[in-house]
């Protein structure tokens, strides 16, 4: 039995963290609350309100104090070498994705791909870019791969770039339609965890990647079209270290959430991408609910037992992802008319200036959502490490790693769901209480105003805390 127990048990291990349902956290077990449920959710809101409340009485601008920025630490330049040597890391990971996806084992626990796009990169760099500095900016292996193919041509043709006029209409609209097929991809599509799968699906991004890049520019495209340059960096405006580039690329140390706060209203395509960011996790959540499965189950359920076509599965879930977005924008374009009406502003005006407040909030669901995943399925990648391709390799001497699937608990993640989520919101209080006295002159104003989205980010405490508690809590029946 022990060869079994070798052979299976981290195929069963990985089946627990990867499928979707009740354990979608990878944990095996739930936790069963000391308190009922609405307990948690009515004390999480209580304390988003009370914040409101405590900065509407104490909070004043400073107008001859010091400013944020007088809190920036410039940290010098980041040495080329470093540059260099973590670009071309970079690169290789992306040529090992690839290569290994197309040509290593099918399985998807004996390929480096999946795990290596999905939990190491998607997730890990996100929670990276949130909580330390926006290190994609840095590393990005399309942009690196395309700067060293630009140096090469220079002695031949002025540049390799086309440099069309990129059209200022079309903004960010093209990242936001590549980031909601990434979405797609990732919760929704059939053999998404399949090695082959995700490296076609890499490679044709590489290809849109490099496309933009040829026919407007590498700025323009990183700044308009890579989904991802604006994902980890609208994270990254959350987080201490700030990275730059002129010639050299440069980094300063601020205050936690200081790059949130506004110096101009977003743009609408910007507005879009935020929001949809923020109701792409919500999606996943629910998608992981009891109450969607039943619904979803009623909805298809076939006489005599016989299984659903999971076509139709496929169809709900895409129906959701489009209509998630478009929920949330309507209640927060709801709440923006509110305060416009209020104070005698536009909606679209209002609506660019205050969408940064809910970042943290996708940081916060982001962290409690993920969180289990990375440290259970992420450790996937020391083994795969040395067996990338499923070969049978042990290149690191890694490759008999076993999975400790006990490394967080539901306890852990519902406690750290809990102050996760409403820190986040707190945080998300502040930031949009001070964007309210830095766009409305009178103080009045500008506390009246927060009224409307007070209520909006309690309502929206309550609701993730719920969605996160349905598959790690024990609820009473």
């Amino acid at each position: 039995m022990r060869w079994l127990a070798r052979s299976f048990g981290p195929g069963l291990i990985a089946w627990l963290t990867f499928s979707r349902g009740a354990c979608a956290h990878a944990l095996a077990q739930r936790y069963d609350l000391p308190l009922p449920l609405g307990l948690f959710l009515a004390g999480a809101g209580a304390v988003v309100a009370v914040s409101f409340v405590i900065l509407a009485l104490f909070w004043r601008r400073k107008r001859n104090g010091p400013a944020y920025s007088d809190y920036v630490i410039a940290l010098g330049d980041v040495p080329t070498s470093i540059t260099t040597v973590c670009q071309f890391v970079a690169v290789c990971a992306l040529a090992l994705i690839i290569v290994a996806g197309l040509f290593g084992h099918p399985s998807t626990f004996k390929n480096i791909a999946p795990v290596g796009v999905w939990v190491i990169w998607w997730v890990g760099l996100s929670f990276v870019s949130a909580f330390v500095g926006n290190l994609w900016a840095l590393i990005n292996p399309w942009s690196a791969t395309f700067g060293f193919f630009q140096l090469l041509s220079r002695p031949w043709t002025r540049q390799l770039s086309l440099q069309w006029p990129y059209p200022a209409w079309l903004g960010s609209w093209p990242a936001c339609a590549l980031f909601l097929v990434f979405a797609w991809l990732e919760l929704i599509a059939p053999g998404r965890d399949v090695p082959r799968n995700v490296a076609i699906a890499v490679t044709i991004y590489s290809g849109i990647t490099w496309t933009g890049f040829v026919l407007f520019g590498r700025e323009v495209w990183l700044k308009s079209g890579e989904a991802f340059s604006i994902a980890f960096d609208l994270f990254s405006r959350f987080a201490p270290l700030h990275l730059s580039k002129n010639k050299r690329w440069h980094c300063t140390l601020r205050p936690y959430a200081a790059g949130l706060l506004p110096e101009d209203a977003l743009s609408h395509s910007m507005i879009a991408f935020t929001l949809l960011m923020l109701a792409t996790v919500t999606i996943d959540g629910i998608m992981e609910t009891p109450l969607w499965a039943a619904g979803v189950d009623q909805l298809v359920a076939k006489p005599g037992g016989v299984d659903p076509d999971p076509v139709i599965y496929m169809l709900l879930g895409s129906a959701l992802l489009v209509v998630g977005p478009l929920v949330l924008a309507g209640l927060y374009l709801g709440v923006v008319a509110v305060m416009a009406r209020m104070t005698g502003s536009r909606v679209a005006t209002l609506a660019g200036w205050f969408v940064l407040s809910l970042v943290p909030i996708a940081i916060a669901y982001h962290l409690s959502h993920y969180f289990s995943l990375f440290m259970v399925a992420g450790q996937f990648i020391i083994p795969l490490a040395s067996d990338p391709f499923g070969y049978g390799w042990d290149l690191f001497g890694t490759t008999l790693y076993r999975i400790d699937i006990g490394i967080v608990d539901a306890k852990l993640i519902w406690y750290l769901a809990v102050s996760a989520l409403v820190t986040g919101h707190v945080i998300a209080v502040w930031v949009g209480h001070v964007t309210a006295f830095v766009v409305f002159n009178d103080a009045g104003t500008a506390r009246r105003s927060q009224f409307p989205m007070v209520i909006l980010m309690v309502g929206y405490t309550m609701l993730s805390l719920w969605i996160i508690a349905q598959p790690i809590v024990e609820l009473s029946k």
